[in-house]
């Protein structure tokens, strides 16, 4: 039996310590009202997972202005009217032991006008062959707008007391859409050469740092392989990496797939399937890297620690599916342990009917709270 010793270990970011390696990532519940603000369903939920023993759970999705919002029940932060129950949130969590943090994103042209009111933006007039909406090309001083709207969402957040915050600049959302050859084609100081497509998230990380000061953790979270034809590969990623290592990211969080490559991240990817992508940006930089892609015990986590692969592991199916999996394995308590069984239920709960995330093997998720407007 692992000793869990790496796993367990200590890690000091900045000023920051997590007491533990292993992260519970962001993810998308609809757990939220729907003016975005904090529900108590959704500080439930937080609240049980960071009592899992997690070191770091990062609240998911926050989306830093209406026309980014990517699900109709996301948390936002474009309005110091959220700051109370944000607040309320990363209070209960760091109560619970956990290290509080959050991801802020704008979904750009992985939305649409039926959840936001307006017409998706992006960098270029490309429809998501997912969302199928067409998007507005934004000129460059919609732009500059949005890169100071990801730096007040990150300030509030600190306002907040969150710990540390992640950009999402991965998955097909709006950061990505630039980095992308695939998503971006501008011709003007936003799109072309690499250098160009990451303007955008290194203006981003300047405004925030500005705001923020520069003892403030800040995360990266990025698709180092989007598993389509011409999209980005890892060599890409490993550019990006040094540039925004380079440019104030103190963590970044390696995961791959966009839109349109969903099922490479959902309930038909192979466990660890990321493993060799995260493995491939830590060798680039010298900041640590968060792991993660279906890792669904602390078992794997020890082994992807001790062989360098990433210096945090994220967990989430299974801690979803059991909160107590961390305290259950350390306690040589894995027999009672509720099992993940990858049914993918989770993300498929989303797409139907009241679209509030769910799990076919821990019944306490979703189904029995009530959700006030």
């Amino acid at each position: 039996m692992l000793s869990f010793k790496r796993s367990t270990s200590p890690l000091q970011i900045g000023d920051i310590v997590l007491s533990n390696r292993i992260v519970f990532p962001p993810t998308v519940t609809n757990y939220a009202h729907e003016d975005g603000t904090v529900s108590d369903p959704l500080i439930e939920y937080y609240t049980k997972i960071a009592r899992s023993g997690i070191g770091l759970t990062i609240v998911g999705g926050t989306a830093i202005s209406q026309d980014g919002i990517p699900f109709k029940y996301c948390t936002r932060i474009d309005g110091d009217e959220y700051l109370e129950g944000l607040s309320k949130l990363f209070k209960v969590i760091k109560q619970a032991g956990s290290m509080p943090a959050i991801q802020i994103v704008h979904a750009g042209r992985q939305t649409s006008s039926k959840i936001t009111g307006v017409q998706p933006v992006a960098p270029s007039a490309i429809p998501c062959p997912v969302w199928q909406e067409l998007p507005r090309e934004l000129d460059q001083g919609e732009i500059e707008r949005i890169e100071d709207q990801f730096a007040e969402a990150a300030f509030r957040s600190k306002c907040a007391d969150a710990k540390l915050v992640e950009i999402h600049a991965a998955h097909g959302y709006l950061i990505n859409a630039f980095l992308s050859p695939y998503s971006n084609h501008r011709n003007d100081i936003y799109g072309g050469s690499l250098e160009n497509r990451a303007r955008f998230l290194i203006n981003i990380l300047a405004k925030t740092r500005e705001r923020v000061g520069e003892d403030f953790p800040l995360i990266c979270r990025i698709s180092a392989d989007e598993f389509i034809k011409g999209g980005l590969k890892l060599d890409d990623a490993k550019d990006i990496a040094l540039l925004i290592e380079k440019n104030g990211t103190d963590i970044i969080h390696v995961s791959g797939g966009v839109a349109e490559s969903r099922s490479r991240r959902d309930e038909f990817m192979e466990q660890g399937q990321f493993l060799a992508l995260g493995k491939g940006i830590k060798e680039a930089v010298k900041i640590p890297v968060i792991a993660v892609g279906k890792i669904l015990t602390l078992n794997q986590a020890e082994k992807i620690l001790n062989n360098d692969v990433a210096d945090l592991v994220a967990i989430c199916r299974a801690i979803i599916a059991d909160p107590e999996l961390i305290s259950k394995t350390v306690g040589n308590r894995v027999e009672e342990i509720q099992e993940c069984i990858e049914c993918g239920e989770c993300g498929a709960s989303l797409m139907k009917d009241d679209m509030r995330m769910r799990c076919s093997v821990n019944e306490e998720w979703g189904s029995h709270w009530e959700y006030p407007a």
